[in-house]
């Protein structure tokens, strides 16, 4: 019996062949393949139900208008900052160069959106021509005036310059004011300059200051030209520019009567241009807010070796000389002819609509060092001349976003 038993036991065990181990193996390879591929699928799925979740967080802020350039994608960013309540923005917004989503018309605008405010056709929007290139004797802005008196003494060979005033000169600082001060030269010579005292906080200053140039025989002088220079004293940077007069003492009938001048101040013939920026914008009462959009910039200084520069725009919200909030537009790589349309949102107080000033400035960004700065435009019911035009137009015509071209200045 015992025999038999063990002869079953050896007809039943069966050992595993090559082709089966191939089978096994093959069949567990697929079952992995299988698994590594449904979870690839997975994490696809989320991924794209984040896209998603993010664009529709773009979407819900399109209360931002839209216009701008004709022809260019448009931007909009739902950034809003108020006087009362203002909260740092979220980083990722902040930042220069952070990629936006465009908006689109698939959802309805949210409760609080002025309704009353027509949707601009962009097709239909009038661009203003771009300003021509920095032209001194076409210049129409009024930047004041000055007033001096001169008399020579022909036997001791001294000509007395009196500097006695200035009056309409336009405000350079955030406050709506200017430090006044005048320098004066007797061209070509540069090295020997004269200057007046600062007049603090003062747009029509008042000086008398006397100033002799000794040892000048009546013939020399005739080959000298009297310059005048109105400059914005500025304690933490250069000194601010703010007109010229040149007088050729040869068509001065000089002698010992004094003789007395009024001159409108000339834009300075030595300041370099620094390029225009196009901005739009619109007030809209309903909603006490103002929509600025940042459209696009022309003919900017070039600050790198290969003659480019990679420029963003800064805009600064100002209220009684404290800034509230700072907003970014993304960085264009190497265009001094940018377009951004990209538009952000602010909300003013009707009470506090005199004394908020919008300060643009537009710098050259830069990977390794500081980023620079191209130069600066200050819209506001503080300012003066062509920015002041822009916002009593602005604020004549509400829920109309109106554009206008500003050459860009070092404050």
């Amino acid at each position: 019996m015992i025999s038999i038993h063990q002869h079953t036991s050896q007809e039943n065990t069966v050992p595993y062949g090559p082709n089966a181990i191939a089978i096994i193996a093959s069949i567990v390879s697929l079952g992995t393949i299988v698994v590594i591929c449904s979870w690839c699928y997975k994490c696809w799925k989320g991924s794209e139900k984040d896209a998603e979740s993010t664009e529709s967080d773009y979407d819900s802020s399109s209360d931002s208008q839209l216009y701008g350039v004709p022809g260019h994608k448009y931007r909009a960013f739902a950034k809003y900052s108020t006087l009362s309540d203002v909260s740092p923005p979220e980083k990722r917004i902040d930042s220069p160069g952070y990629p936006k989503k465009s908006l689109k018309f698939s959802q309805p605008p949210p409760q609080e959106y002025d309704v009353q405010a027509p949707q601009p056709d962009i097709s239909n929007f009038v661009i203003p021509p771009e300003p021509p290139l920095l032209d001194q004797s076409s210049s129409k802005e009024d930047l004041g005036k000055v007033y001096f008196s001169i008399s020579y003494d022909s036997q001791d060979m001294v000509l007395t310059l009196k500097i006695i005033k200035a009056s309409g000169l336009p405000a350079k600082d955030f406050s709506g004011t200017s430090d006044p001060f005048v320098k004066i030269l007797l061209l070509p010579d540069k090295k020997h300059k004269m200057e007046t005292r600062i007049k603090r906080k003062n747009l029509n200053p008042t000086w008398n200051e006397v100033f002799r140039f000794e040892g000048f025989p009546h013939n020399k002088l005739l080959s000298r030209t009297l310059y005048l220079q109105v400059l914005d004293y500025d304690r933490f940077s250069r000194n601010d520019p703010i007109g010229e007069i040149e007088i050729p003492l040869s068509d001065i009938d000089l002698g010992p009567m004094t003789l007395t001048f009024c001159k409108d101040l000339q834009p300075c013939k030595r300041q370099e241009h620094l390029g225009d920026l196009l901005i739009s914008m619109m007030y809209q009462p309903t909603n006490n807010r103002i929509v600025v959009v940042v459209m696009k910039a022309s003919k900017l200084k070039k600050m790198d070796f290969i003659g480019s520069c990679d420029p963003y725009v800064k805009i600064y919200s100002m209220h009684g000389g404290k800034r509230l909030d700072k907003k970014k537009t993304t960085i264009k790589r190497r265009s001094k002819d940018p377009v951004w349309n990209e538009s952000f949102i602010f909300y003013v107080p009707v009470d506090k609509l005199r004394d908020i000033t919008f300060v643009f400035t537009v710098m050259d960004f830069d990977r390794i060092t500081q980023n620079e700065m191209i130069g600066q435009i200050i819209l506001g019911y503080r300012t003066t001349g062509s920015s002041l035009r822009h916002w009593t137009e602005m604020m004549g015509n509400p829920r109309k976003p109106v554009a206008q071209w500003h050459r860009l200045q070092l404050y």
